[in-house]
Protein backbone atom coordinates (compact mmCIF):
# COMPACT_ATOMS: atom_id res chain seq x y z
CA UNK A 1 0.00 0.00 0.00
CA UNK A 2 3.02 2.21 0.35
CA UNK A 3 2.29 3.72 -3.90
CA UNK A 4 -1.55 4.18 -2.45
CA UNK A 5 -0.10 6.53 0.65
CA UNK A 6 2.29 8.21 -1.18
CA UNK A 7 -0.16 8.89 -3.66
CA UNK A 8 -3.06 10.20 -1.71
CA UNK A 9 -0.62 12.09 1.11
CA UNK A 10 0.66 13.70 -2.41
CA UNK A 11 -0.10 17.68 -3.56
CA UNK A 12 -3.99 17.54 -5.46
CA UNK A 13 -4.64 19.10 -8.22
CA UNK A 14 -7.06 22.82 -7.27
CA UNK A 15 -9.85 24.10 -9.69
CA UNK A 16 -8.97 27.45 -9.47
CA UNK A 17 -9.14 28.86 -5.33
CA UNK A 18 -9.83 27.03 -2.71
CA UNK A 19 -13.38 27.11 -1.69
CA UNK A 20 -14.35 28.16 -4.79
CA UNK A 21 -18.26 26.85 -6.04
CA UNK A 22 -17.82 24.26 -8.76
CA UNK A 23 -19.84 23.87 -11.24
CA UNK A 24 -21.48 20.88 -10.29
CA UNK A 25 -22.67 18.90 -7.63
CA UNK A 26 -20.29 17.13 -5.83
CA UNK A 27 -20.17 14.67 -3.15
CA UNK A 28 -16.63 14.87 -0.64
CA UNK A 29 -15.98 12.22 1.86
CA UNK A 30 -13.41 12.42 4.57
CA UNK A 31 -11.74 9.79 6.29
CA UNK A 32 -10.23 10.44 9.67
CA UNK A 33 -8.88 8.07 12.51
CA UNK A 34 -7.63 9.51 15.87
CA UNK A 35 -7.95 13.04 17.94
CA UNK A 36 -5.64 14.56 20.17
CA UNK A 37 -2.38 15.53 20.56
CA UNK A 38 -0.02 15.54 17.72
CA UNK A 39 3.16 13.81 16.93
CA UNK A 40 5.13 13.01 14.50
CA UNK A 41 5.27 9.29 15.48
CA UNK A 42 1.50 9.28 14.41
CA UNK A 43 0.62 10.59 11.22
CA UNK A 44 -3.57 9.95 11.65
CA UNK A 45 -4.11 11.87 15.01
CA UNK A 46 -4.99 15.04 14.45
CA UNK A 47 -5.58 17.55 16.96
CA UNK A 48 -8.69 19.13 17.95
CA UNK A 49 -8.29 22.69 16.80
CA UNK A 50 -6.93 21.47 13.24
CA UNK A 51 -9.92 19.17 13.48
CA UNK A 52 -12.09 22.61 14.56
CA UNK A 53 -10.11 24.90 11.62
CA UNK A 54 -10.97 22.43 8.68
CA UNK A 55 -14.60 21.97 10.14
CA UNK A 56 -14.70 25.78 9.98
CA UNK A 57 -13.24 26.38 6.28
CA UNK A 58 -15.97 23.22 5.37
CA UNK A 59 -18.97 25.48 6.87
CA UNK A 60 -17.40 28.66 5.50
CA UNK A 61 -17.28 27.62 2.24
CA UNK A 62 -20.23 26.19 1.56
CA UNK A 63 -19.71 22.51 2.20
CA UNK A 64 -22.78 20.95 3.91
CA UNK A 65 -22.72 17.81 6.24
CA UNK A 66 -24.69 14.72 5.10
CA UNK A 67 -25.48 10.87 6.52
CA UNK A 68 -25.49 7.40 4.63
CA UNK A 69 -29.22 7.59 4.45
CA UNK A 70 -28.81 10.88 2.40
CA UNK A 71 -26.54 9.01 0.66
CA UNK A 72 -28.33 6.08 0.21
CA UNK A 73 -31.52 7.91 -1.16
CA UNK A 74 -29.20 9.79 -3.67
CA UNK A 75 -28.26 5.89 -5.00
CA UNK A 76 -31.56 4.95 -5.13
CA UNK A 77 -32.33 7.87 -7.58
CA UNK A 78 -32.95 11.08 -5.48
CA UNK A 79 -29.71 12.96 -6.36
CA UNK A 80 -31.61 16.05 -5.74
CA UNK A 81 -31.36 15.30 -1.84
CA UNK A 82 -27.96 15.75 -1.71
CA UNK A 83 -26.43 19.49 -1.77
CA UNK A 84 -24.41 20.39 -4.34
CA UNK A 85 -21.31 20.48 -2.02
CA UNK A 86 -22.10 17.61 0.55
CA UNK A 87 -19.22 16.51 2.41
CA UNK A 88 -20.08 13.23 4.60
CA UNK A 89 -17.06 12.68 7.56
CA UNK A 90 -16.08 9.23 8.59
CA UNK A 91 -13.68 8.38 11.71
CA UNK A 92 -12.37 4.81 11.13
CA UNK A 93 -11.54 1.74 13.45
CA UNK A 94 -13.57 2.82 16.57
CA UNK A 95 -10.94 4.35 18.49
CA UNK A 96 -11.66 5.94 21.70
CA UNK A 97 -9.76 9.02 20.47
CA UNK A 98 -11.75 9.01 17.41
CA UNK A 99 -14.49 9.82 19.19
CA UNK A 100 -12.81 12.87 20.72
CA UNK A 101 -14.15 14.74 17.85
CA UNK A 102 -17.69 13.84 18.08
CA UNK A 103 -18.28 16.94 20.54
CA UNK A 104 -16.32 19.18 17.83
CA UNK A 105 -18.62 17.77 14.49
CA UNK A 106 -21.40 18.49 16.49
CA UNK A 107 -20.54 22.29 17.06
CA UNK A 108 -20.16 23.39 14.08
CA UNK A 109 -23.35 21.53 12.68
CA UNK A 110 -21.83 18.28 11.44
CA UNK A 111 -22.11 14.53 12.51
CA UNK A 112 -19.71 11.55 11.39
CA UNK A 113 -19.82 7.92 10.44
CA UNK A 114 -18.10 6.05 13.25
CA UNK A 115 -16.48 2.68 10.80
CA UNK A 116 -16.16 -0.05 13.42
CA UNK A 117 -14.12 -3.18 14.02
CA UNK A 118 -16.12 -5.45 16.21
CA UNK A 119 -13.67 -7.78 17.23
CA UNK A 120 -11.64 -4.84 18.74
CA UNK A 121 -15.21 -2.95 20.14
CA UNK A 122 -13.93 -3.05 24.23
CA UNK A 123 -10.72 -3.22 24.14
CA UNK A 124 -8.80 -1.12 26.04
CA UNK A 125 -7.78 1.83 23.51
CA UNK A 126 -11.48 1.10 21.37
CA UNK A 127 -15.15 1.90 21.72
CA UNK A 128 -17.82 -0.45 23.58
CA UNK A 129 -20.98 -0.94 22.70
CA UNK A 130 -22.98 1.32 25.11
CA UNK A 131 -20.21 4.12 23.58
CA UNK A 132 -21.80 3.72 19.95
CA UNK A 133 -25.26 3.77 21.25
CA UNK A 134 -24.28 7.27 22.78
CA UNK A 135 -22.88 8.31 19.40
CA UNK A 136 -25.81 7.29 17.58
CA UNK A 137 -28.43 9.00 20.06
CA UNK A 138 -26.05 12.43 19.35
CA UNK A 139 -26.81 12.28 15.82
CA UNK A 140 -23.79 10.17 14.43
CA UNK A 141 -24.27 7.01 12.29
CA UNK A 142 -22.20 3.34 12.92
CA UNK A 143 -20.95 1.20 9.73
CA UNK A 144 -19.04 -2.05 9.47
CA UNK A 145 -15.07 -1.59 9.04
CA UNK A 146 -15.28 -5.37 8.93
CA UNK A 147 -14.77 -7.62 11.78
CA UNK A 148 -11.05 -8.12 12.69
CA UNK A 149 -9.78 -5.32 9.93
CA UNK A 150 -7.59 -7.34 7.81
CA UNK A 151 -6.49 -6.99 4.07
CA UNK A 152 -8.96 -9.19 2.12
CA UNK A 153 -7.67 -8.51 -1.22
CA UNK A 154 -4.40 -10.26 0.02
CA UNK A 155 -4.40 -13.91 0.12
CA UNK A 156 -3.28 -15.98 3.29
CA UNK A 157 -0.88 -18.09 2.62
CA UNK A 158 -1.74 -22.06 2.50
CA UNK A 159 -5.15 -21.17 2.76
CA UNK A 160 -7.42 -23.07 0.31
CA UNK A 161 -9.77 -21.23 -2.44
CA UNK A 162 -12.96 -22.79 -0.36
CA UNK A 163 -11.64 -21.43 2.92
CA UNK A 164 -10.37 -17.95 1.61
CA UNK A 165 -14.19 -17.52 0.45
CA UNK A 166 -15.17 -18.66 4.19
CA UNK A 167 -13.03 -15.90 5.46
CA UNK A 168 -14.24 -13.35 3.35
CA UNK A 169 -17.51 -14.13 3.84
CA UNK A 170 -17.44 -13.93 7.47
CA UNK A 171 -15.00 -10.98 7.93
CA UNK A 172 -18.25 -9.31 5.75
CA UNK A 173 -20.99 -10.73 7.93
CA UNK A 174 -20.47 -10.98 11.05
CA UNK A 175 -19.42 -7.65 11.85
CA UNK A 176 -23.43 -6.82 10.38
CA UNK A 177 -24.60 -9.30 12.32
CA UNK A 178 -22.81 -7.78 15.64
CA UNK A 179 -23.27 -4.35 14.94
CA UNK A 180 -27.34 -4.91 14.18
CA UNK A 181 -28.15 -7.66 16.98
CA UNK A 182 -26.33 -4.54 19.38
CA UNK A 183 -27.52 -1.58 18.11
CA UNK A 184 -31.25 -2.62 17.32
CA UNK A 185 -30.85 -2.20 13.18
CA UNK A 186 -29.93 -2.60 10.14
CA UNK A 187 -26.17 -1.85 9.21
CA UNK A 188 -25.42 -2.01 5.73
CA UNK A 189 -22.67 0.30 4.40
CA UNK A 190 -19.20 -1.11 4.77
CA UNK A 191 -15.67 0.66 4.57
CA UNK A 192 -12.50 -1.15 3.09
CA UNK A 193 -10.14 -1.90 5.65
CA UNK A 194 -6.48 -0.13 4.27
CA UNK A 195 -8.33 1.06 0.94
CA UNK A 196 -7.74 -2.39 -0.42
CA UNK A 197 -10.61 -4.35 -2.42
CA UNK A 198 -10.91 -5.31 -6.11
CA UNK A 199 -13.91 -6.73 -8.04
CA UNK A 200 -14.33 -10.23 -6.02
CA UNK A 201 -14.25 -8.41 -2.90
CA UNK A 202 -16.91 -6.70 -4.36
CA UNK A 203 -18.98 -9.28 -5.02
CA UNK A 204 -18.66 -10.66 -1.87
CA UNK A 205 -20.04 -7.74 0.03
CA UNK A 206 -22.86 -7.28 -2.46
CA UNK A 207 -23.35 -11.10 -1.27
CA UNK A 208 -23.44 -10.20 2.46
CA UNK A 209 -25.99 -7.35 1.51
CA UNK A 210 -24.00 -3.95 1.90
CA UNK A 211 -25.72 -1.41 -0.05
CA UNK A 212 -22.47 1.57 0.12
CA UNK A 213 -18.75 0.26 -0.38
CA UNK A 214 -16.61 3.21 0.51
CA UNK A 215 -12.67 3.43 -0.34
CA UNK A 216 -9.54 5.61 0.35
CA UNK A 217 -8.58 6.00 -3.05
CA UNK A 218 -9.17 9.81 -2.66
CA UNK A 219 -10.97 12.64 -5.24
CA UNK A 220 -14.37 13.65 -5.34
CA UNK A 221 -17.62 12.07 -6.21
CA UNK A 222 -19.52 13.50 -8.86
CA UNK A 223 -23.67 13.48 -7.45
CA UNK A 224 -24.77 12.65 -11.42
CA UNK A 225 -22.65 9.28 -11.29
CA UNK A 226 -22.40 7.98 -8.01
CA UNK A 227 -21.19 4.43 -7.43
CA UNK A 228 -22.22 2.81 -4.67
CA UNK A 229 -19.71 0.12 -5.14
CA UNK A 230 -16.88 2.68 -5.49
CA UNK A 231 -17.61 5.12 -3.14
CA UNK A 232 -14.56 7.42 -2.70
CA UNK A 233 -13.09 9.26 0.29
CA UNK A 234 -10.09 11.34 1.17
CA UNK A 235 -8.00 10.08 3.69
CA UNK A 236 -6.59 12.61 6.27
CA UNK A 237 -2.86 11.77 7.44
CA UNK A 238 0.63 13.80 8.11
CA UNK A 239 -1.07 17.04 9.88
CA UNK A 240 -2.20 18.35 6.53
CA UNK A 241 -2.16 22.46 6.74
CA UNK A 242 -5.69 24.48 6.20
CA UNK A 243 -4.30 25.22 2.52
CA UNK A 244 -3.71 21.33 1.47
CA UNK A 245 -6.90 20.57 3.14
CA UNK A 246 -8.67 22.97 1.06
CA UNK A 247 -6.99 21.77 -1.98
CA UNK A 248 -7.90 18.14 -1.45
CA UNK A 249 -11.55 19.23 -1.85
CA UNK A 250 -11.36 21.58 -4.61
CA UNK A 251 -10.28 19.37 -7.19
CA UNK A 252 -13.27 18.05 -9.77
CA UNK A 253 -13.81 14.72 -11.08
CA UNK A 254 -12.63 13.95 -14.53
CA UNK A 255 -15.83 14.05 -17.27
CA UNK A 256 -13.82 11.00 -19.39
CA UNK A 257 -11.64 8.25 -18.47
CA UNK A 258 -9.47 6.04 -20.31
CA UNK A 259 -9.69 3.23 -21.91
CA UNK A 260 -7.88 -0.47 -20.58
CA UNK A 261 -8.53 0.72 -16.57
CA UNK A 262 -11.08 1.41 -14.06
CA UNK A 263 -11.17 2.55 -10.19
CA UNK A 264 -10.63 -0.87 -8.63
CA UNK A 265 -9.59 -3.51 -11.36
CA UNK A 266 -7.89 -6.43 -10.43
CA UNK A 267 -5.32 -7.29 -12.85
CA UNK A 268 -3.31 -10.65 -13.22
CA UNK A 269 0.59 -10.63 -13.74
CA UNK A 270 0.11 -12.33 -17.04
CA UNK A 271 -2.51 -9.44 -18.32
CA UNK A 272 0.69 -7.09 -18.15
CA UNK A 273 1.72 -5.18 -19.99
CA UNK A 274 -1.58 -3.73 -20.16
CA UNK A 275 -1.93 -0.61 -22.69
CA UNK A 276 -4.24 2.34 -21.47
CA UNK A 277 -5.63 4.65 -24.08
CA UNK A 278 -5.63 8.07 -23.07
CA UNK A 279 -8.05 10.69 -23.75
CA UNK A 280 -5.84 13.73 -25.56
CA UNK A 281 -4.94 16.18 -22.95
CA UNK A 282 -4.85 14.01 -20.12
CA UNK A 283 -1.77 13.11 -18.09
CA UNK A 284 -1.39 10.45 -15.98
CA UNK A 285 0.79 9.57 -13.20
CA UNK A 286 1.78 6.44 -11.09
CA UNK A 287 2.81 6.69 -7.79
CA UNK A 288 3.21 10.50 -8.25
CA UNK A 289 5.74 10.17 -11.39
CA UNK A 290 4.18 11.43 -14.55
CA UNK A 291 4.14 8.38 -17.18
CA UNK A 292 5.08 9.29 -20.37
CA UNK A 293 2.81 8.37 -22.97
CA UNK A 294 4.25 5.97 -25.89
CA UNK A 295 3.98 6.67 -29.94
CA UNK A 296 0.09 5.80 -29.72
CA UNK A 297 -0.73 8.41 -27.28
CA UNK A 298 -1.41 5.79 -24.66
CA UNK A 299 0.73 4.39 -21.52
CA UNK A 300 1.73 0.94 -20.74
CA UNK A 301 1.42 -0.36 -16.96
CA UNK A 302 4.75 -2.56 -16.97
CA UNK A 303 5.94 -6.04 -16.04
CA UNK A 304 8.18 -4.42 -13.81
CA UNK A 305 5.71 -3.53 -11.29
CA UNK A 306 5.44 -5.01 -8.25
CA UNK A 307 1.87 -7.07 -6.93
CA UNK A 308 -0.02 -5.37 -4.72
CA UNK A 309 -1.73 -1.84 -5.24
CA UNK A 310 -0.50 1.25 -6.95
CA UNK A 311 -2.10 4.56 -6.95
CA UNK A 312 -2.98 6.18 -10.38
CA UNK A 313 -3.70 9.33 -11.04
CA UNK A 314 -5.30 11.20 -14.09
CA UNK A 315 -5.46 14.37 -14.24
CA UNK A 316 -7.19 17.61 -17.05
CA UNK A 317 -5.53 20.94 -17.06
CA UNK A 318 -7.42 23.84 -19.29
CA UNK A 319 -6.26 27.06 -18.20
CA UNK A 320 -7.23 27.50 -14.79
CA UNK A 321 -9.64 24.78 -14.38
CA UNK A 322 -8.01 21.67 -13.39
CA UNK A 323 -9.69 18.00 -12.57
CA UNK A 324 -8.62 14.64 -11.47
CA UNK A 325 -9.66 11.12 -11.03
CA UNK A 326 -7.44 9.13 -9.12
CA UNK A 327 -7.38 5.15 -9.68
CA UNK A 328 -6.55 2.50 -7.32
CA UNK A 329 -5.41 -1.03 -8.89
CA UNK A 330 -4.08 -4.44 -7.46
CA UNK A 331 -1.65 -6.45 -10.02
CA UNK A 332 -2.28 -9.92 -8.35
CA UNK A 333 -0.52 -13.11 -8.82
CA UNK A 334 -2.16 -15.47 -11.71
CA UNK A 335 -1.58 -18.10 -8.46
CA UNK A 336 -4.74 -16.03 -6.98
CA UNK A 337 -6.92 -16.40 -9.83
CA UNK A 338 -9.08 -19.20 -8.01
CA UNK A 339 -9.66 -17.75 -5.03
CA UNK A 340 -11.37 -14.32 -6.95
CA UNK A 341 -12.80 -16.69 -8.68
CA UNK A 342 -14.39 -18.80 -6.10
CA UNK A 343 -15.56 -14.83 -4.48
CA UNK A 344 -17.32 -13.66 -7.74
CA UNK A 345 -18.54 -17.59 -8.16
CA UNK A 346 -20.32 -17.69 -5.13
CA UNK A 347 -23.61 -16.10 -5.82
CA UNK A 348 -22.56 -13.61 -7.71
CA UNK A 349 -24.15 -11.71 -10.32
CA UNK A 350 -27.49 -13.46 -9.22
CA UNK A 351 -26.83 -12.49 -5.85
CA UNK A 352 -30.00 -15.26 -5.09
CA UNK A 353 -27.80 -18.03 -2.82
CA UNK A 354 -27.88 -18.18 0.78
CA UNK A 355 -23.93 -16.77 2.25
CA UNK A 356 -21.61 -19.27 2.90
CA UNK A 357 -21.80 -20.71 6.72
CA UNK A 358 -18.84 -18.66 8.28
CA UNK A 359 -15.68 -19.80 9.68
CA UNK A 360 -14.34 -19.45 13.81
CA UNK A 361 -12.62 -16.38 12.82
CA UNK A 362 -9.00 -15.56 13.59
CA UNK A 363 -8.07 -13.99 17.34
CA UNK A 364 -8.06 -10.05 16.84
CA UNK A 365 -5.65 -7.74 16.72
CA UNK A 366 -5.03 -4.63 16.70
CA UNK A 367 -5.82 -3.16 13.47
CA UNK A 368 -3.31 -1.23 11.66
CA UNK A 369 -3.90 2.46 9.79
CA UNK A 370 -5.37 3.40 7.56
Amino acid sequence: MALLLAGLCGPALSLGAAGSSPPEPVLAAICYHRFGLETGKDPYRISLARLAGQLEWLRANGWRGVSLTQVAAALDGDPLGLPPKAVLLSVDDGYKAGALGAAVFERYGFHAVYFVVPAMLGNRAFLSYDDLRVLEAKGHEIASHTLTHPDLAKVPQGMAPRAYVRWVDHELLEPKRLLEAALGHKVADLAWPYGAYNPALVAAARRAGYRQLWTVTGGLNSIRTLDRLRLRRILLMGHPSLDAFARRLSGLPLRESAEGISEGDLIYRSQLPLHLAIPKGLRVALGGRILPLNPSGGVDLKTALKNGFHYLSIAQESGLSHRQTPVLFQIAPDAWKPYFDSLVAEGFPALTGAPLVPSTSKPATRPRDP
